[in-house]
């Protein structure tokens, strides 16, 4: 049973991550017709891992800043790479935020 599961699984993890890839590449490359096909196909787990994509980045971000500043044994102040990392990926997590909010909104505007 646990083969059975497992196996089921790995086949919906590899088929998630390679529709989340091929989204991603088509939200850089034609965000609208990629936008357009995912609310008409009504996928709803690709739309909310696309959706997600401002939080990976802030994520993504607090854990680079997390590990530089344990690699480097730092005390309780943050220094100007750590300020600075933050800035940048906070910067970057709101660009990715205004950009996908832009294109569902001319995806809502054009139905």
């Amino acid at each position: 049973m646990f083969k059975r599961l497992a196996k089921i699984g790995v086949l919906l993890t590899i088929k998630e991550g390679y529709l989340l890839a091929k989204n991603t590449y088509g939200l850089g490359a034609h965000p609208f017709k990629t936008l357009k096909s995912l609310s008409r196909e009504k996928d709803r787990s690709q739309e909310l891992l696309i959706s997600g994509w401002p939080m990976y980045v802030l994520a993504l971000g607090a854990g680079v800043v997390w590990v530089g500043r344990r690699l480097l044994a730092t005390g309780e102040t943050w220094g100007w790479g750590a300020k600075g990392m933050t800035i940048l990926f906070l910067g970057l997590s709101l660009a990715a935020a205004i950009y996908l909010f832009f294109w569902w909104r001319e995806v809502w505007l054009k139905k």
